[in-house]
């Protein structure tokens, strides 16, 4: 019988290098797959209602910021410069236009928030599987309470959560990483930097207080340069963004308006109204419980800046109902302190259970009561711009590009059946959108029936919040030159409206106070004119904004994490900022950054850098081997 070979002795430190790559192989391989779950959960809403554009109200906001970024100049749309330039950059590098552009990028960064949220909890790959894969579900999940348009919201997260993903990493590169994150997600909403540095300096002083120092080689020195790093990239860039043609005013929301007439009791109402509706959904009674179990089982920096933002967010609640300075709910939609602590809370039920058969089941029914309101909310979640909106809208920008410079293109918002004022600042979203960009400034919106506007009166319907409305719209219109008044069959539900004998019909639906040429066909397009699309273009412009991201981050990734898992994870957020970063930057220097080659520049630039990081990472590496 023959003697059976003795077996090959294996090295202890090769067979841990095996163990280590095959276990970041199958880190890799989830990663993967979670992309691919939240990347459908993101498609859902247009997938099962065939929707032609995004959801959400703010999605004609997006549109007419965009389009005057690129064509006038970011100055003109305001001090939130990084979405305006980001949708248009993105467009140009896909060759995709405005809508699909603006879908892409708007369904694209819920699933790099889930991934980023990961990348947090499985800090340097010592966190448990479950736990990271949990937390990444849960965060993708509770970002579709921001996926319905508020796209500045959904950039600034994924950037900032992945920035307080490399900061728990402890490491020089970190914190540089970290400064590009939070620079690039602050220039997409300012506002909600100062608050994400608000829970930073919190868990800054929580962590100095702990290791009783402040040195820049300790948590608390780490956090603070990071944020010093950040603030100065919001700040150059805010203040570079600042040159060039003055900002374009306007209510863009019906908060804006109460607030700009000093109707603050009223506001505090609207507030209230939707913190009372919603507060439910945001913050069930499970999630309730698994997040103080999170908070109390969570370990390291990590949990210390859960702990900081929970925090905050109940001192914020009260404060924003109270003083009306901004919406109480946008506080929960942003804080997803919430589902990262439940998901730690998750992990220590699964573990107090023990038994796998009594673990899975009830893991399943918790799991499904977390985020099933969330999805059925987001499967339902509707368009607020209908297809013959644009076409309407489109239709009387083409009109309006015949009329001479600053001729004041008056749009009629009336609708008989409510005395809503948000028709209002939607009219002024849409007409901006669909007119040429350089007359965006001139559009303005007259609240109430045109025979009034046309008399020169306002329209009274006996109710002091409308009629204080129509009145204001009115006197914002100017005197001189005379106005261009635009009767669309979509902002104005009278039908009695649209036969004024003083008006020149164009078409079923539109008519105008300015003459019609013998020819309505006649009317030259104008570039970049928005477009209804279709439910498989928006899908694949979701698809290929994502993956252009992790291709922009993915050499940034690799600098900082130098790990298969932890590149994947922080890629798509890393794609955010540092296209981000260089749009504004190109835009700057009157690059066109919605044109192909501007596009596609602008991704080179903000991949390529992070490229040639880990290159040079990589070649000091081998150069320490060696000696």
């Amino acid at each position: 019988m023959a003697t059976a070979e003795p077996a090959p002795h294996v090295p202890v430190t090769v067979a841990s290098s095996r163990a280590g790559w095959s276990r970041r192989g199958v880190d890799a391989t989830i990663v993967g797959g979670l992309a691919v779950v939240l990347l459908a959960l993101f498609s859902l809403p247009g997938i099962l209602n065939h929707h032609v554009v995004p959801v959400g109200p703010d999605v004609p906001v997006y549109l007419w910021w965009a389009r005057v970024a690129a064509s006038e100049g970011v100055s003109a749309v305001g001090d939130r410069p990084g979405a305006p330039v980001l949708i248009p950059a993105i467009g140009g590098a896909l060759d995709i236009g405005i809508v699909d552009a603006l879908s892409g990028i708007q369904y694209a960064l819920g699933p790099a928030i889930g991934l980023a949220s990961a990348a947090l909890v499985r800090g340097r790959g010592s966190s448990p599987r479950p736990a990271w894969i949990v937390a990444g579900l849960f965060a993708g999940v509770w970002a579709t309470y921001l996926g319905e348009g508020y796209v500045a919201n959904l950039a600034f997260v994924a950037a900032y959560l992945a920035g307080a993903a490399m900061l728990a990493r402890r490491t020089r590169r970190g914190v540089i990483a970290a400064a590009v994150l939070f620079g690039g997600g602050g220039l997409a909403h300012p506002q909600f930097f100062a608050v994400g540095a608000g829970i930073l300096l919190f868990a800054a002083l929580w962590s100095a207080w702990r290791d009783r120092t402040w040195s820049w080689r300790s948590d608390a020195g780490r956090t603070l340069a990071s944020l010093l790093g950040g603030g100065a990239i919001v700040t150059a860039g805010i203040a570079a963004s600042l040159s060039g043609p003055p900002r374009i005013d306007g209510d863009t929301s019906k908060d804006a308006f109460l607030r700009r007439t000093g109707r603050f009791a009223e506001l505090r109402r609207v507030y209230l109204d939707r913190f009372t509706s919603n507060w439910r959904r945001y913050a069930p009674i499970m999630s309730t419980v698994l997040v103080v179990m999170g908070a109390l089982q969570g370990r390291g920096y990590a949990r210390r800046f859960l702990v900081s933002w929970l925090a905050l967010s109940a001192v914020a609640l009260p404060v924003g109902l109270l003083t009306t300075w901004y919406p109480p709910d946008r506080i929960l939609t942003f804080a997803f302190c919430i589902p990262l602590l439940a998901a730690l809370g998750f992990v220590w039920l699964g573990r107090r259970l023990g038994r796998w058969w009594i673990a899975w089941p009830v893991g399943v029914a918790v799991g499904i009561l977390m985020v099933l309101p969330p999805m059925r909310s987001w499967a339902d979640s509707p368009t607020f711009v209908s297809p013959l909106e644009i076409d309407q809208a489109v239709e009387a920008g083409r009109i309006a590009a015949t009329t001479p410079p600053r001729t004041p293109l008056v749009f009629v918002a009336n609708d008989p059946r409510t005395r809503s004022l948000f028709l209002a600042s939607h009219v002024l979203n849409v007409a901006r959108a669909a007119v040429p960009p350089s007359r965006a400034d001139d559009v303005w919106v007259f609240v109430g029936s045109v025979g009034d506007l046309l008399e020169g009166r306002p329209t009274d319907r006996h109710d002091q919040l409308y009629d204080l409305a129509s009145a204001t719209s009115l006197g914002d219109i100017p005197d001189d030159p005379p106005m261009v008044v635009f009767v669309l069959s979509e902002f104005d539900r009278d039908p009695d409206e649209l036969r004024d004998p003083r008006l020149t019909r164009w078409g079923d639906g539109l008519t105008s106070t300015t003459a019609s040429p013998a020819d309505p066909d006649a009317l030259v397009p104008d570039d970049g004119e928005p477009a209804a699309s279709d439910p498989e273009s928006i899908l694949a412009a979701t698809i290929a904004t994502f993956l252009l991201l992790v291709l922009v981050g993915a050499g940034w990734g690799w600098w900082a994490t130098e790990r298969l898992p932890g590149t994947l994870l922080i890629a798509p957020a890393f794609g955010v900022a540092a296209l981000t970063i260089v749009s504004l930057g190109l835009e700057r220097l009157g690059a066109g950054i919605a044109s192909r080659p501007g596009g596609v520049t602008a991704a080179l630039v903000a991949g390529g850098g992070g490229y040639a990081l880990a290159l040079l990472r990589e070649r000091q590496r081998r150069e320490q081997r060696r000696r």
